[in-house]
């Protein structure tokens, strides 16, 4: 979530949702009775002096009171619907009916009428993470390499070189290397931090160049090992066996997949310090048995508005369970999703008979 604004003295925040996460993060912070504020378009009909009717869609900023609010899985978007209170322009459209469809990359102002604290502290930490600097991650092998930013939503691509030894003579091939590993380094130049990855005889090599043309970058290595490959299965790798592990706070897809490896783990060794799906976690939680939670994304975008996972959520709150939600597209949130979409670790034993029945 990109945070443009926080007014405490107004009472409102503006933010830029950058995830589908941030859309459900929306939705539990928002009440009925706030008001929304957003750049919308409206159809306007203008009667003439002949009686025809002229009508023309516009574009201006309308502040909408809050009446009802919905999630729509299918297509991933927040919907607010109320009452119009205010204008950019004067079009006699106060007093009525407005429904604004919020998705990724839309900014929206929000005046909470009930609850400023909470959507302040929503937006304060959201804040304080983007201020972060990413770090930058390299992969290299003898068939190409790849530069990856370190961004909370994952590891995000910005270069990718093949170099193939194929029936190249030795010359071409160390032409098309030193072009790659070039191209590489001015795309790391302001990078903060650097984690290398590959064979150690292509990562010497990598180093050895960076050393050579920008002496300063080496200073900033933090660490180096091994991944098979510098494509999205590299990647899926390196999550797998923690080699980005330093890297947890600041990138969710991290956190995710150790969570999700912990959790599985757990699961084979002590299966009566879990608990699994929605009965089983609200009997848990009943016991205040429940030490973490994990919950897939996509179950919450299809079970939200339930009143058993309302319920499931308020009481995790009110006991201040720590929750983590496992993003959607991730190989974390597969696996999850095979479980239920919800699981729970245990402070202590609880034998599952126990917990279905008080499911």
């Amino acid at each position: 979530m990109r945070v443009v604004k926080i007014s405490p003295l107004k009472r409102v925040v503006t933010v830029v949702p950058e995830s589908t996460l941030d859309l459900l993060n929306l939705y539990r912070v928002v009440e009925t009775g706030d008001m929304v504020y957003a750049v919308t378009s409206r159809e306007v009909k203008k009667q003439r002096g002949d009686g025809s009717v002229d009508s023309e869609r516009v574009r201006l900023e309308i502040g909408v009171e809050i009446l009802r609010k919905e999630l729509e899985p299918f297509t991933r978007r927040l919907n607010l619907h109320g009452v119009i209170r205010y204008e950019g322009r004067e079009l006699g459209l106060v007093g009525k009916h407005h429904s604004i469809h919020l998705e990724v990359g839309d900014e929206i102002t929000l005046e909470s009428r009930k609850n400023y604290p909470q959507l302040e502290s929503m937006a304060s930490y959201y804040r304080d993470v983007s201020t972060q600097k990413p770090a930058t991650v390299v992969m290299v092998d003898d068939e190409g390499l790849s530069v990856y930013v370190a961004m909370q939503t994952g590891l995000k691509l910005v270069y990718r070189k093949d170099v193939s030894a194929g029936k190249e003579e030795p010359e071409d091939r160390s032409k098309a290397v030193a072009k790659a590993y070039g191209e590489a380094v001015e795309k790391i130049a302001d990078a903060d931090s650097l984690y290398i990855f590959g064979p150690s005889v292509m990562v010497d090599e990598f180093i050895k160049y960076v050393k050579r043309e920008r002496k300063e970058l080496a200073a900033r290595i933090k660490k180096t090992g091994y991944v098979s490959s510098t494509d999205s299965a590299g990647v899926s790798e390196l999550l797998r066996n923690k080699s980005l592990h330093e890297l947890r706070e600041a990138v969710k897809t991290i956190a995710d997949m150790e969570e999700v490896e912990e959790f599985m783990a757990l699961l084979v060794k002590e299966p009566s310090r879990t608990a699994l799906g929605l009965k089983e976690t609200i009997a848990a939680l009943s016991m205040k048995a429940v030490e973490k939670m994990l919950i897939a994304e996509d179950f919450l975008w299809n079970s939200i508005a339930d009143k058993n996972v309302e319920q499931l959520l308020d009481m995790a709150e009110s006991s201040k369970t720590l929750v983590r939600v496992i993003s959607s597209g991730s190989e974390a949130c597969e696996k999850l999703m095979s479980l239920g979409g919800l699981a729970c670790v245990l402070r202590f034993a609880v034998e599952p008979s126990l917990l279905r029945e008080a499911g």
